[in-house]
């Protein structure tokens, strides 16, 4: 019940002592909204319509196309990707072009449509169609290849049809003699009613499979909320380990001026000194979630998502924040160097985890960000801390997830606070 009531009372002189300082206040609470303000206000101000966001993560991939067939099956194709809302088209003017700007890493991959495109289809003679891969991003590039299959496939019975059409003319002679427009428009004629026939036949098979899916409804959302949903995450939890330095400042300042020796002197358990510097710490990442969040909640509607899944993640996010600043409080050896140091951490975690240089895409109705899934700035990030914070509450915002699937993510941040609070409680002195 001591142990209790002291790291409690030490708890609350810390917090004081932290609210009396208007400007690591600033940096704390003030600087996490204006920082998500500037990038997500823009966004949301024009996006007041309703967005769909799937349980399941959706990809937006970068692709050029080149066209080099004037014929109107490459310009099918063109077409029909266009409307694909995974693939964000752009447009190149030479295969040269295409090839560098996927070997720049500004497309996973180039489709190229060659000069006898149409010409060879019409010909009934074997053709296909180029893909530029980026070989680091090969999970895209599958996807890319997928929905290229499926199109050309589209693409190849209609072909297989109009030339089917146009041999049974000629070999049984029916419209021999006509002019060309004639034959056109007969060839035209009858394509219609087959392809509608081919339609009734899809839409209505002699055996029906039925497909339940049982993951979570598509939910629609207002863009601003989804916006603010991907960005305050992200800036809540770079701001939330500055508390970092500023712990690691007050632990050596204390150690300066011999207020824990005082402690020692009195019938304090050790202990309770070093948890009250870790309560303390807690409950300002939780006063900043609640800030940050509930203001992105009331005026731009951003989703909270599960009640019991925020309340823990956030703990497990507090718990490896001040885990973190009790390191460098046990590791620096002034409070100068405490300061300079945690603010550097807090940089370079934050560009270790991924989430600085992302997009985001509503087109379509569809929230879709781009963010690395693979390669090595993927796996660098999944050292970091800020990551899993970050993607658990993305996942709970955003996708709608509960306790459980925040689980793998939780179990992240808290094997970072028990390895930090490891070494920081072997390597901590009080003098």
């Amino acid at each position: 019940m001591n142990f209790l009531r002291n790291t409690l009372k030490q708890a609350r002189k810390d917090l004081k002592i932290l609210f009396k300082d208007r400007g690591q206040l600033a940096v704390l609470f003030i600087l996490p909204l204006v920082f998500a303000m500037m990038l997500g206000a823009p966004k949301a101000a024009g996006a007041t319509n309703l967005v769909s966001v799937s349980g399941e993560s959706k990809l937006s991939i970068r692709t050029i196309i080149v066209n080099e067939d004037e014929g109107p099956y490459g310009a099918q194709v063109d077409e029909v990707l266009r409307d694909i809302q995974t693939l964000r088209m752009q447009t190149a003017h030479s295969v040269d072009l295409a090839d560098k700007k996927v070997a720049d890493g500004d497309a996973a991959v180039a489709i190229i449509i060659p000069v006898d495109f149409s010409a060879t289809i019409d010909a009934n003679q074997p053709t296909g169609i180029q893909l530029i891969k980026d070989p680091t991003r090969q999970t895209e590039a599958q996807v890319v290849a997928g929905i290229l299959r499926e199109v050309l496939t589209e693409l190849s019975i209609r072909a297989e049809i109009e030339y089917g059409i146009r041999a049974v003319y000629e070999i049984t002679g029916a419209l021999e003699g006509a002019n060309p427009e004639t034959i056109r428009a007969v060839h035209a004629q009858t394509m219609g009613v087959v392809w509608t026939a081919v339609q009734e036949i899809r839409q209505s098979p002699a055996i029906v499979v039925q497909r339940q899916d049982m993951a979570k409804e598509d939910r629609t959302l207002v863009a601003s909320g989804l916006i603010f949903g991907f960005v305050m995450p992200i800036f809540s939890t770079m701001f939330a380990f500055f508390l970092v330095g500023f712990m690691a400042e007050s632990i050596l300042k204390e150690k300066e001026a011999g207020s824990f020796r005082r402690l020692l002197a009195a019938p304090i358990h050790p202990g309770s000194v070093i948890t009250s510097k870790m309560v303390a710490f807690i409950v300002v990442v939780f006063l900043q979630m609640l800030l940050l969040f509930g203001i992105c909640n009331l005026i731009f509607d951003m989703p909270l998502g599960d009640p019991l899944g925020l309340l823990v993640l956030t703990l497990a996010l507090a718990l490896a924040a001040t885990g973190l600043g009790m390191l460098l409080g046990s590791l620096a050896q002034t409070k100068k160097q405490a300061g300079s140091i945690g603010m550097l951490l807090g940089f370079v975690l934050w560009f270790a985890s991924g989430f600085t240089g992302f997009t985001i895409d509503l087109t379509g109705g569809v929230m879709q960000v781009d963010l690395p899934i693979e390669g090595f700035k993927y796996y660098l990030s999944q050292i970091t801390p800020h990551a899993h914070a970050i993607t658990g509450y993305i996942k709970l915002i955003i996708n709608g997830a509960d306790l459980g699937e925040l689980l793998p993510n939780i179990a992240a941040l808290l094997g970072f606070a028990v390895i930090f609070l490891s070494v920081a409680l072997w390597r901590f002195k009080f003098d």
